[in-house]
């Protein structure tokens, strides 16, 4: 009796297997309005998604949709508009593999969160800089 009890038990708190696996944190590299996946010239880009959010209201700034399109440095960059005050979640395909970058723009329209990449001098004397993670 008590094995028939076992076994089911240890099969909820193994929980399913198989899925698809969770992005992994990476960051992109962004100069002003300029978004690189990357700058290694191996590296092949897939895909890419850029969504904003704003009050709870999100949607797809631009998109590559589902053809893949292996690009490399420096045709794998796209230019994105960022508003102040908004949460940007960027997710790509580099080399096969899915990652995900998220961060927010301050109303000054500076980047916050995510990891290091780039820093560019912005209008007005100001810098856009990506801060490493805590």
């Amino acid at each position: 009796m008590n094995k028939l009890v076992i076994l089911p038990v240890i099969l909820l708190l193994s929980g399913c297997p198989g899925g698809n696996p969770a992005p992994h944190p990476r960051a992109t590299f962004i100069n002003g309005d300029r978004l690189c996946f990357s700058i290694d010239k191996k590296d092949l880009l897939n895909y890419y998604t850029v969504d904003e959010s704003e009050n709870g209201k999100i949607q797809t700034v631009v998109s590559s949709g589902y053809n893949k399109l292996n690009s490399s440095y420096p045709d794998n960059c796209i230019d994105v508009k960022w508003k102040s005050n908004h949460t940007y979640v960027v997710n790509y395909g580099l080399n096969d593999k899915k990652y995900v970058h998220e961060f927010f723009t301050d109303s000054n329209g500076l980047i916050n969160g995510g990891t290091t990449s780039c820093s560019s001098l912005l209008p007005g004397g100001g810098q856009r800089v990506l801060s490493e993670p805590a």
